[in-house]
Parts: C-alpha cells; sequence; structure tokens
C-alpha cells in the first residue's frame, strides 16, 4: 500500500489513561462514554471507539474514501439454530440476530467476516453444530441482510461437511451475491481476491493454520486447490501478486492461534510480522474466540494494522456454556481509507472499534433462546435489558477496550482492571453444545 501517514493511536490513549488515573486518585472520571439508547435497526450509527485518525482532508474533489468493515467469528450452534426455527413452517430465519450491528455493518462500502461453518444442505448431514458444523441456507440470507460483502472461509470447520460440504458452502454463499475468499470449488487462477472500490482497489487473502485434522480425506492436489492453509512461500506469491495487480490495500484474513487464549501466540507474532514486512497493510485475525490486542507493525515499505483476533461475532459459546465470559465479546473493526487522485498515494486515515456483546436470553413465552450482536455503547441504557445483563455488558466493554489499547499495568491496576492479558484458556471445561 503505497500510504502517505499512519494511524495515530496516542491520543485516545491518552484520554483513556487519564481517565483510568483519574479514577486511581478518587476524582470523578467518565471511562465509559455512554452513547443515547438507539435500539432500532437502522437508527444506529454504532457505538464506535476512535483509537486515533489523521487530520482530514478538506479538497475533498481530489480524494476517494472508502470505509471497510471486519468483524471475526460467525458461528451457529445447535442453540441457535433452535432459536431461529419455525415448526409451523418447517423453516429458518435469523435476520433479527443482526438488526442492531445492521446499520454499521451496512453503512461501510464494504464488509468482511469470517463465516466458521458450512451450509452442506440437510440431505447428506442433519443440521448441527459443535463438533461438525453444518448450518441452514437461511443464515447466510440473514449474513447479507447485514450487510456484508466478504466472507473468509477458510478455517478448522472448512471440512466439516467434507469435500461436497466445502463445495456447496462457497456456491451458496456466492449464489447470495456475496464473494468468498479462502475455500474454493476448483482451482481459482488466484487466491487473491480484488474488490475495486470507487477507484480503490483492495487485495483480500485468507489462511488458516488447520483444518481440525479433516486435511487427511482430501487428496494433497485437492488440499492445495480448495483451503488456502497457511503457507508462507503461498502467502509471499499471493502478496506479490496483488502488487502486480496494483492493489493500494493488502488485507490478509487469518485462522489463527490457540481457542480462549486472550494473548496472540509467539508463531501469531512471528507470522504477522512476516506478512508487514511482505506488504500487507491490514491483517485480521480469527480463530481465538477470544479478543486478542491489536497493533501496528513497521514493514518494509508501510506500517501495517493488526489485530491477532476480533473474538466472537455471533455464537453460543459463553459464559454459561464455557465457563469463558470473554467468549461473549467481539469487536468491529471500521477502516476510513483514501486515496490521492493526483499522487494515487493511498492511506488509512482512521481506525475505529466498536465493542459488541452477543445477547442471549430465554423470553417470555419462548421455547428456544433469542440471540442479538449488541453494539455495546448503543445498549447501555437499554430499558429492555436487564441488570444483569448491563453488568455483562461493562465487563465486556472494559476488557474488549484495555486488549485494543495500550495500558501501561499500574494504571489497570489502580483502576482495578486486570494487571495481565492472561495466556490461559480462562475456561474450566470443554464446550457443552446442550447449555
Amino acid at each position: 500500500m503505497k500510504r502517505a501517514g499512519r494511524v495515530n493511536r496516542r491520543s485516545a490513549a491518552a484520554v483513556l489513561l487519564a481517565s483510568v488515573l483519574a479514577a486511581a486518585v478518587g476524582i470523578a472520571a467518565v471511562v465509559f462514554v455512554i452513547l443515547p439508547n438507539q435500539e432500532k435497526a437502522g437508527t444506529s450509527t454504532g457505538g464506535v471507539i476512535k483509537p486515533g485518525h489523521l487530520p482530514p482532508v478538506m479538497d475533498r474533489e481530489s480524494y476517494i474514501d472508502i470505509k471497510l468493515a471486519a468483524a471475526g467469528d460467525i458461528m451457529f450452534h445447535n442453540a441457535q439454530l433452535a432459536s431461529g426455527y419455525d415448526a409451523k413452517t418447517n423453516t429458518y430465519r435469523f435476520n433479527s440476530v443482526f438488526d442492531a450491528v445492521k446499520p454499521i455493518i451496512s453503512a461501510a462500502d464494504l464488509a468482511i467476516a469470517n463465516f466458521e461453518t458450512t451450509t452442506a444442505g440437510p440431505d447428506t448431514q442433519k443440521y448441527s453444530g459443535y463438533p461438525r458444523f453444518n448450518s441452514p441456507d437461511e443464515v447466510l440470507d440473514a449474513i447479507k441482510y447485514a450487510g456484508f460483502d466478504i466472507l473468509s472461509t477458510a478455517n478448522n470447520h472448512s471440512l466439516d461437511t467434507g469435500r461436497a460440504g466445502l463445495i456447496r458452502t462457497v456456491q451458496m454463499i456466492r449464489q447470495r451475491g456475496l464473494d468468498t475468499v479462502g475455500t474454493y470449488e476448483k482451482r481459482p487462477d488466484t487466491r487473491v481476491l480484488m474488490k475495486n472500490v470507487k477507484g480503490i482497489k483492495l487485495a483480500f487473502m485468507s489462511y488458516t493454520e488447520s483444518a481440525n485434522g479433516l486435511e487427511g480425506s482430501l487428496t494433497p492436489e485437492e488440499l492445495d486447490t480448495m483451503i488456502n492453509m497457511a503457507d508462507e512461500l503461498k502467502m509471499k506469491e499471493d502478496i506479490q501478486y496483488a502488487k502486480d495487480q496494483g492493489a493500494d490495500v493488502i488485507i490478509a484474513f487469518l485462522h489463527w492461534g490457540n481457542e480462549y487464549e486472550r494473548t496472540p501466540s509467539k508463531k501469531q507474532e512471528q507470522l504477522a510480522k512476516l506478512l508487514a514486512k511482505a506488504g500487507v497493510d491490514i491483517i485480521l485475525g480469527s480463530h481465538p474466540h477470544v479478543i486478542q490486542r491489536s497493533e501496528q507493525l513497521g514493514g518494509r515499505s508501510n506500517n501495517a494494522f493488526v489485530i491477532y483476533s476480533m473474538g466472537n461475532f455471533i455464537s453460543n459459546q459463553r459464559y454459561e456454556t464455557l465457563n469463558n465470559a470473554y467468549t461473549e465479546d467481539g469487536v468491529i473493526v471500521l477502516f476510513d481509507i483514501q486515496k490521492n487522485k493526483t499522487t494515487n498515494q493511498t492511506r488509512i486515515i482512521n481506525i475505529d472499534y466498536v465493542p459488541t456483546w452477543v445477547y442471549r436470553d430465554m423470553e417470555d413465552g419462548k421455547q428456544a433462546y433469542t440471540y442479538q450482536i449488541l453494539p455495546i455503547l448503543n445498549y447501555m441504557d437499554s430499558k429492555h435489558i436487564s441488570n444483569e445483563f448491563k453488568a455483562r455488558m461493562q465487563r465486556s466493554y472494559k476488557d474488549t477496550i484495555m486488549q485494543l489499547e495500550e495500558v501501561p499495568p499500574a494504571y489497570k491496576t489502580a483502576a482495578g482492571i486486570e494487571p495481565e492479558r492472561s495466556s490461559s484458556t480462562g475456561s474450566e471445561g470443554v464446550y457443552d453444545e446442550k447449555k
């Protein structure tokens, strides 16, 4: 990416530090800025946390501006499948899950997330959640309704329903006008997805470290053709291809790391540095199911942004099912990208975070749970949410923002915030599909 500047995150960190310090010495300080409640779909612009931005350019006619949105893991466990099922019509509908975040996702010029399930259809394998995911096609209708444009499909569940399931998943996504990157029904001309948005060329790549050992169900040739495994040589080839195509911004979606660990592994850090050095501008992480930190990495000719894990966008993983509250947390990352028409220089002028929390409750008169992805700041004063859930949302918000901002441990301790990003799983057991 030919970038003229770098994102400056110090201003927001300074504000947060001042607030935390004020709280530590007994001065009244507002750490959480609560926006007016906006609960109806279509009215919310999202509870946006701004980690810093470059000064706006006034001569707009000389520039192209676009917004990219990215979210983490989209999963559908059995309890979620039951939540969207209508026994009277024998149909599924999941649109309401995304109602609260639809305005944020739809407002972006391009939006991408990790699709961590398959849509193999009901004929060969019944619909199911963990450990072998097979979701109804209606989950894709809901994802399209939310405003997503691209789904990263290279992950450890890509082969849950075998070769045929992988192929049908790609086909069903594309039938709905969405793009896929990471898995393929046949050998593609390139593993890189190129998108031209208003004159800005974006290159998307997607890779996974594992397919849960199901790699052996494919021949070596099929595996090489159908799934982008995290191979450094292939990544470098793809980055070079993107450069040869004149990509203004190169985005890599990585399914990596260790589940439930809130600190990225050494392998993640090393791979991120390799990709930044090779020319990747944005690295989006998934798989740990909890949020891991974000930071900037200096590349050979650029400054790359990495978020090692964006957490769960939607799943049934939570305190009740996994004894791990961090799996309820997610974040939408918003990138404002600007290109100078005269110089062809492209830069990321702003990076915003929208912390999200997965709402799940058995509402009166219902036989199944209700699920919604809530942008936390917009719902903290909702009269429809219990005080118990508000407390959980506050915990989620605090933990999320502390992962995304570099705050010295001393300030965390003074404010009663967890001082370290633990490398342990934080889980006392394994996922329980029955809860």
